[in-house]
């Protein structure tokens, strides 16, 4: 299969992640199929993708006219039948779950044609470990950001047989799509962001629950003092900048080494609001009280955020 034939993109769980994977691929002219077992996930996604169209029509990325044609290319089903039928790609994005991800796979191995891809969107899971099929050489990890319509990175993975074909032409069809590949070398649980964040998770639950720092001073200092310089730097550049001899003796001083919080810390104010109900921005509170706004509302502020950041980073990206 070449990238000219591929029409139609099915994909699995309409949920945060694949409401957007179907934004993405819908804007850029490819009829999609969004599978979800509920109704009422089908109708959030709907909204959602209603809203972030709206955004990025304020924001002069898409055209209102197009909005329509836009939604008219998005299939809601809850038959997987319908969706797998003539699907060419399919992108799995149900619950981290070893038994629910080979579930699923099992019935795309049965559902859709020979010829179509079957990606997952596991952040955690080696699914090369567990996953069977009949077609070993088109099963690949296609791994989506947060929220997926904005943000450029998708991390691609090979299993032990898939074949490179399967690889280059996931590669080739996220860069038709505007998004940017990245071809892990192998798999590792959480690939690179996730694991950079869980790593510093530590450190956060630690300045919060010792008082040191408000979530708010935490954000800003994330902000202005770290955050800028990634998005110019990135992680490993900015040693070569703040020089490796330094770096060097930083990672070997015993004092440095013995200040950093211990890998079994159990975070307490997490504990707290999980068990209070409060969640986030889904339930209204979580570490910050957003006040009674809705959903939709604060997640159109953060995109509206993110997509001009998007826009002076690739500014910046031209200068190189």
């Amino acid at each position: 299969m070449k990238i000219k034939d591929i029409k139609k993109v099915f994909i699995v769980g309409a949920g945060t992640m694949g409401h957007g994977i179907a934004q993405v691929f819908a804007t850029e002219g490819y009829d999609v199929s969004l599978f979800s077992r509920t109704r009422q996930t089908l109708d959030r996604a709907t909204s959602l993708l209603e809203s972030s169209l709206a955004t990025l029509t304020q924001e002069g990325l898409v055209d209102k006219e197009d909005i329509p044609e836009i939604m008219g290319r998005i299939n809601m089903t809850q038959s997987l039948e319908e969706a797998s039928a003539d699907a060419d790609i399919a992108f799995e994005t149900v619950v981290e779950n070893r038994e629910a991800k080979t579930d699923i796979f099992n019935k795309l191995d049965q559902l859709c044609p020979e010829r179509t891809l079957l990606a997952s969107n596991t952040t955690a899971l080696n699914i090369f470990d567990f996953v069977k099929t009949s077609r070993p050489d088109k099963v690949l990890i296609g791994h989506w950001y947060t929220p997926p319509q904005l943000i450029p990175l998708v991390d691609i993975v090979k299993g032990p047989e898939t074949s490179d074909e399967s690889v280059m032409l996931m590669a080739e069809l996220i860069k038709q799509v505007g998004k940017t590949p990245l071809l892990m070398k192998k798999f590792s649980s959480g690939y690179v962001v996730p694991r950079i964040q869980i790593a510093t998770l530590r450190e956060i639950f630690y300045l919060l629950d010792n008082d040191i720092v408000t979530p708010e001073g935490l954000d800003e200092a994330a902000k202005t003092g770290l955050a800028l310089r990634m998005m110019v730097l990135g992680l490993v550049q900015r040693m070569d900048f703040g020089g490796l001899d330094l770096t060097y003796k930083s990672v070997n001083n015993p004092y440095v080494q013995s200040t950093l919080t211990p890998l079994d810390y159990k975070p307490k104010k997490l504990e707290e609001l999980v068990k209070a109900g409060h969640l986030g921005v889904k339930t209204g509170k979580g570490f910050y009280d957003y006040g009674g706004r809705s959903e939709a509302e604060l997640c159109e502020e953060r995109d509206i955020k993110l997509i001009r950041m998007l826009k002076a980073f690739k500014a910046t990206e031209k200068d190189k």
